[in-house]
């Protein structure tokens, strides 16, 4: 029984999207080892010597014809439970701009273990590069931007990325990666057993839950992307991969820069 609790803290560790670094090819990288490789979806596992905790990485590729779906599934934050492996509650508290916000993650646990919660700064950033196009959520760790809980216990450490990456033909590849402390007394071995299979189970149900109807067919006017649901007077999105290439190479997009009309 103990274990089954420490999983289920663990999981909602696992599903927040925080801050790091995704640069090197997981397949390509010998400090990256595969550990998990089933119905389509690799997780990997890192090892620093700077840190007591392993970094898994999950990836993914799907058809997705619609990019905007991915959009309107973020938005959708009474949906996070759904997908986001055993999460209780997603709120947003704030934000400076439809790119950078302001979340706060709940769990609740049984009885003796404490519920867990996050407070998280998200920005997104849009890459369109001649060797590279996607999209990134950066989640960073912000305990101190609310009151202290005494319902909860806050993450004392975490970071990770979940980014959607361009391959052509419709296809995308979806890399979820995470480090963290889920903090409370479960040593560092045991939340490294434990959490190596939560980007399995986040990204499976990702691939089901985004081509539901309702994320069909939406358009954000804050960020540039490819779908069904773009207004006839605006320009296509601007993409090396689907020949409409911008006047110059895009790093972190902004919203005055996104979706210029014809």
């Amino acid at each position: 029984m103990t274990i089954r609790l420490i999983a289920l803290l663990l999981a909602l560790a696992a599903s927040v999207l925080a801050r790091a670094d995704i640069t090197d090819d997981a397949g390509l990288d010998p400090s990256w080892k595969l550990i998990t490789d089933r119905n389509g979806i690799q997780v990997y596992m890192r090892h620093k010597d700077d840190s007591r905790l392993k970094t898994f990485r999950g990836v993914s590729k799907i058809q997705l014809a619609d990019e905007y779906a991915l959009v309107s599934l973020l938005e959708d934050y009474a949906s996070y439970p759904r997908w986001l492996h055993f999460i209780d509650g997603a709120t947003e508290f704030n934000r400076d701009g439809p790119l950078k916000r302001y979340l706060r993650f709940t769990t609740q646990l049984p009885w003796p273990l404490n519920d867990r919660e996050a407070i998280l700064e998200a920005r997104v950033e849009t890459t369109v590069m001649p060797d590279v196009e996607n999209v990134t959520v950066y989640l960073d760790n912000r305990p101190t931007l609310l009151p202290a809980n005494s319902e909860y216990v806050r993450f004392p450490e975490m970071e990770g990325i979940f980014q959607l990456t361009r391959l052509g033909d419709d296809e995308v590849q979806v890399v979820y990666q995470l480090v963290l402390d889920p903090g409370g007394y479960i040593p560092a071995w045991l939340a490294n057993v434990l959490l190596r299979d939560a980007p399995y189970f986040t990204l499976e149900r990702l691939r089901r839950i985004i081509s539901r109807p309702e994320y069909q067919g939406q358009f954000f006017d804050y960020i540039e992307l490819r779908g069904p649901g773009r207004p006839d007077n605006l320009l296509p999105a601007r993409s090396y991969l689907y020949t409409n290439p911008p006047a110059a190479p895009i790093k972190g997009m902004t919203v005055d820069q996104a979706n210029p009309a014809r």
